[in-house]
């Protein structure tokens, strides 16, 4: 604005200095040109005239469309990334990454556990965060290396163990899965999670029985453990008994997470195509439920894997 008030102070200045005011005039127009002189208003302050030409740019100002963004959708998100940004640490930074590995952005979640990393090398807590974040976009390849720095740094973590073997179970490693499973439970065995996992890895390894003991197992530590019913339900449903795999889909009361277990189940199977749609639906009908958005992905990576070497 000071800019512009020079520029106008000075052609001012400059019409002062002219001792004659031109006006273009062809021949016949000599009325209009009359009309024109009489329309100018006479005698206005430079104040006066400032204000003029900042009404004109107020009511020629362009209307700015609302700008959505992802951080402005999940206050959750907006604030775990504000903490990681203004008060870093590996803690903030893994925070942050989860909200938002939880709306499927796993880029930006990687550079937050990234940054984690450049503040402790030797966190065990992040390199786990980072194997979850492989396995959950597809790439349990890329996922085994950090699961195991996780466990060269915190040994005694049933936490660690336990996503290590869910590398394994994505990776069809299945004896290997069990074992890490087992090995949480060896330093917690009130794991509920490690437990469901190990139900769910017999439930891969069509061994219905098995993973019904263990489901009931991790469902009496944990009787709130929703993803325990619903493989709960799949172990029954491989067994054959329709009647208890309806009983215990009912009282986990969630259609997306039946879907989701379904679309694991044929992941196993390497159903890719049935995969995909379970998942997908179990998407559409939670739209929060990243996991199954990351799992269609798998899907759909595993698929083209599985084209490429036919």
């Amino acid at each position: 604005m000071r800019a512009l008030v020079v520029c106008l102070a000075l052609s001012l200045a400059a019409a002062g200095c002219s001792g004659r005011h031109f006006v273009n005039v062809t021949p016949g127009h000599k009325q209009a040109a009359s009309a024109q002189q009489s329309a100018q208003a006479p005698g206005d302050s430079l104040e006066t005239f400032m204000d003029k030409v900042r009404k004109l740019q107020a009511e020629a100002r362009p209307e700015r469309p609302a700008v959505t963004t992802v951080e402005s959708a999940y206050p959750a998100l907006a604030a775990a990334a504000a903490a990681a940004t203004f008060a870093p640490s590996p803690l903030a930074c893994r925070l942050a990454a989860d909200e938002y590995r939880k709306v499927g952005i796993f880029d930006k979640a990687f550079q937050y556990l990234t940054r984690a990393l450049a503040i402790d090398p030797q966190d065990a807590a992040t390199y786990d965060a980072l194997a979850r974040l492989w396995r959950d976009s597809g790439r349990a390849d890329l996922a085994l290396g950090d699961a195991y720095r996780a466990a060269y740094y915190a040994p005694l973590s049933p936490i660690v163990h336990n996503t290590l073997g869910t590398v394994f179970q994505a990776l069809g490693r299945r004896a290997l899965a069990r074992t890490e499973f087992e090995r949480a439970l060896q330093l917690e065995p009130a794991a509920a999670y490690a437990l469901n996992n190990l139900c769910y890895g017999w439930v891969l390894d069509n061994s219905p029985r098995k993973a019904i003991a263990a489901c009931e197992n991790a469902l009496k530590l944990q009787p709130a453990l929703a993803a325990a019913r619903n493989n709960l339900g799949l172990a029954h449903t491989i067994n054959g008994d329709a009647t208890a795999a309806s009983a215990a889909f009912a009282q986990a009361g969630d259609k997306a997470e039946e879907l989701y277990n379904t679309g694991i189940v044929r992941l196993a199977q390497r159903d890719y195509t049935g995969a995909i749609d379970a998942f997908e639906s179990a998407h559409a009908a939670r739209p929060t439920l990243a996991e199954a958005a990351a799992r269609a992905q798998q899907a759909r990576a595993a698929a083209a894997q599985a084209r490429g070497e036919e």
